[in-house]
């Protein structure tokens, strides 16, 4: 019986110090100063994050006052880009796009995610006492010493050269990057190809003929119908093993004017471009010359386009979309094809 008492009491005890372990371990996460800190990784590129910075957390700060702090870190800094990546390999390996959010061990992403979620997971924690900033490697040096210790806005980093910003983008995804440089002089070269009217841009069409037209048009049509409704919906697209095409369609280049999503100009350009080949290939003269060379001008039009994007994703964003550069790729091979009608058709109509 002695010995069954003493069993009890160790077990008490055990229990008791695994109590207070847990409960130590809940201080760290809850320092029960009735304070939230949370970090919003961000991009000055990045329209969704100015989305968020300008409409979502200020009426939150407003609203929570001392009991809130976020720190914004920009993620093309050295400093906020290594917390950024210390953050994705301990928290979400396959999260790359900003705006993302992180509080205690809550993620979220996107201008859609964070005002549904961010409201919710503060008060919870403010239930729990608060909660303290995330434990990574290099968060001091990310929002300063200052911020961690007294909930103040941490001081700007020092604006970077020019070279350095666009370094700093360029090897933010590298491989990506690489890739979208080989499309963007293929673009070009494209560009100079068409440019003058040649015989050979008349072989090439009637070469592959109308079914590869077709074909390139479809695929086009696929790239930019998806990446239209990733944009309209706001959700968080497939990117593939390379890039980074979230990155891409929450930068401010993903809207024209500030509300058209670029790749909704896209799927047009496609249907437009479709509709004048088939009016090419089926009306009468004159009609059908000027419907070729509407799809050349179109098609022009959009390589030029595309070549534009396609430069602003490795130098300027700093990230790739693969499905961009499948709709780029479309474009350039869709003008090769329409560019020797599209002269034939444009002298014609210049003679009479």
């Amino acid at each position: 019986m002695r010995r069954f008492g003493t069993v009890v009491v160790l077990l008490a005890v055990a229990g008791g110090l695994v109590a207070g372990a847990v409960n130590v371990g809940v201080v760290a996460a809850a320092p029960g100063d009735g304070v939230v800190r949370a970090i919003l990784f961000y991009s000055p590129t990045c329209g969704h994050c100015h989305e968020v910075m300008t409409n979502v957390l200020p009426p939150l700060r407003d609203r929570y006052g001392d009991a809130l702090t976020v720190a914004e870190v920009d993620t093309t800094t050295p400093a906020g880009g290594a917390l950024f990546q210390a953050m994705l390999v301990r928290y979400a390996p396959d999260v790359r796009g900003v705006p993302t959010l992180i509080v205690g061990d809550q993620l979220m992403v996107g201008a859609v995610e964070i005002p549904e979620q961010f409201p919710g997971h503060i008060d919870a924690y403010l239930a729990e006492g608060g909660v303290a900033w995330p434990e990574l490697p290099g968060v001091e040096a990310a929002i300063g010493a200052e911020a961690m210790a007294g909930a103040v806005d941490p001081e700007p980093s020092p604006p970077q050269s020019f070279w350095e910003t666009v370094r700093d983008r360029y090897t933010r995804d590298l491989a990506g990057n690489i890739l979208s440089t080989v499309v963007l002089l293929g673009l070009v070269a494209t560009i100079v190809a068409v440019a003058v009217p040649r015989a050979w841009q008349t072989r090439v069409s009637a070469r592959f003929g109308s079914a590869a037209v077709y074909v390139l048009i479809v695929v086009g049509l696929v790239a930019a119908g998806y990446l239209a409704y990733i944009e309209t919906t706001g959700s968080e697209a497939v990117c593939g093993p390379v890039g980074d095409c979230n990155a891409v369609q929450q930068s401010e280049y993903a809207l024209i004017l500030g509300f058209l999503p670029m790749a909704v100009l896209g799927v047009l350009g496609y249907l437009g471009i479709l509709s004048a080949y088939v009016t090419g290939q089926a009306a009468q003269e004159p009609l059908a010359a000027y419907a070729r060379a509407a799809a050349f001008a179109m098609a022009a039009f959009g390589l030029l386009f595309s070549t534009y994007l396609t430069f602003l994703e490795p130098f300027v964003i700093g990230a790739t979309c693969a499905w961009c550069l499948t709709s780029a790729v479309c474009m350039a091979l869709l003008t090769l094809l329409v560019t020797g009608p599209g002269w034939q058709a444009l002298g014609s109509l210049e003679r009479e």
